[in-house]
């Protein structure tokens, strides 16, 4: 969907960002600490966070301790503000009643259990400000259009419109397909003690036949395309990566209706990522 797609570059672009500093953003006078969910509108979006690292200001000090923020559903409205060297996207996340219990506080700050599970949104459902940071965050995914009846009612059903449903499901059968690539090279570079032979998708293929099911694992689901292999890694070895879980072995040549493709990392995970992500893994992985 067109529409869908420009909003998600908008919320991946860095230009324009305003520069501010964390107690000026702290202060609540350029972007309020907290809102109601009945205080968006249609110009909101709804994103999903898979990973990476946060800014809340809620839950600082917790951060502070533990190192590490979770992933989630958050609202923006595409804004980014500049700090130091940093740029952030401006959102707002619906905050936990755990937060204010002190016992359970101390338990996150120990690191010791899960988070807790959201509970239901009502149009008074209190959203706080948080700050994604576009270098380290994990993926964008299932972006849409704000709608509080959808919330309300259970918006995560599904996709919105039929393109973002096909969308939706491509995405999942790419995944699916490049999850069994990663076991076969996984299972090479085990028994071998180096990465096969990835200098091209044919060749790809002849090395890691013998460790898939199918022949048809090999192609994107959706266009029965190959997916293009990383030739940089071909005959090395696991040990030299200090970050395997930022380095793509195969990947969709191009993203999808949804501003996003799908990439297998060599750390034997896949996942959808954004344009602005993909930027900077294909500078991790050496790919041209």
């Amino acid at each position: 969907m067109k529409l869908v797609s420009i909003i998600m570059l908008a919320v991946a672009t860095t230009a324009g960002a305003q520069n501010a500093t964390f107690t000026e953003l702290f202060a609540g006078k350029q972007y309020p600490l907290t809102l109601r969910l009945q205080d968006l509108d249609e110009s909101w979006r709804r994103i999903n966070v898979s990973g990476g690292e946060s800014v809340n200001a809620a839950a600082m000090y917790r951060a502070i301790l533990t190192g590490s923020f979770s992933p989630g559903m958050y609202y923006t409205k595409g804004q980014t503000v500049a700090v130091g060297n940093e740029t952030y996207l401006i959102a707002y996340r619906a905050q936990s009643k755990q937060l204010d219990n002190p016992q359970a506080m101390a338990l996150a700050m120990r690191g010791g259990g899960a988070p807790p599970e959201p509970e239901k949104p009502t149009a008074q459902t209190q959203l706080c400000l948080a700050l994604l940071n576009l270098r380290s965050t994990g993926s964008f995914n299932d972006i849409r259009a704000f709608s509080l009846d959808a919330e309300l009612t259970g918006g995560d059903a599904g996709p919105a419109t039929e393109d973002e449903r096909r969308a939706k499901e491509a995405g999942e059968a790419s995944l699916k397909n490049l999850r069994k690539l990663g076991t076969a090279v996984m299972t090479y570079e085990r028994e071998r003690k180096v990465l096969p032979l990835l200098t091209d998708a044919k060749t790809a293929q002849e090395e890691l036949i013998l460790y898939v099911s199918q022949k048809e694992v090999f192609l994107q689901p959706d266009t029965k395309k190959p997916f293009q292999a990383n030739a940089t890694l071909a005959g090395r070895k696991l040990a030299e990566f200090a970050k395997p879980e930022r380095i793509a072995v195969f990947y969709e040549s191009a993203a999808g209706s949804d501003s996003a493709r799908s990439v297998l990392f060599l750390d034997g995970h896949a996942e959808r990522v954004a344009e602005q992500q993909w930027k900077r893994i294909k500078q991790d992985s050496q790919l041209p």
